[in-house]
């Protein structure tokens, strides 16, 4: 074996293509690029993220009370839910790098698609998330 067969971080880096699907589940011949969990990106992307979601758990701790006493975590599931999608949007502008459309990649072009395509961003999250028994092979 050589040192560089256990250079998981460089694999991570590079990262892997991610399929788009359309709605109906069908392949759409494009695809994400996106990285791995442990590399240096991934790394301070998902320390953000978690971040993110600790603060937003802390900040909505008075509504989680009212509900509580309310029994009714209605308000509490709705507000935290709209927040972790745009957590999820954050970290997938965050993680993917590159994309086969013919248009020029760009981070803002990427948070427009995520916008306008909803789900691609938790799908990229997932992605990015199981994806990293498979770059850590030998």
């Amino acid at each position: 074996m050589k040192l560089s067969d256990f250079y998981f971080a460089d694999r991570h880096a590079v990262g892997s293509k991610m399929p788009i699907l359309l709605p109906s589940g069908k392949d759409s011949g494009e695809w994400l690029q996106v990285i791995g969990p442990d590399c240096d990106a991934g790394v301070r992307a998902g320390r953000a993220y978690t971040t993110a979601i600790r603060r937003l758990t802390e900040e909505l701790a008075p509504l989680d009370k009212e509900c509580e006493a309310l029994n009714n975590w209605a308000r509490y599931n709705d507000e935290k839910g709209w927040r972790v999608m745009d957590l999820n949007k954050q970290l997938a502008v965050e993680i993917v790098i590159d994309w086969s459309f013919d248009e020029p990649f760009s981070k803002e072009a990427l948070a427009n698609l995520f916008d306008q395509y909803s789900g691609l961003a938790e799908a990229v999250v997932k992605h990015h998330t199981d994806s990293r028994e498979k770059l850590s092979e030998k």
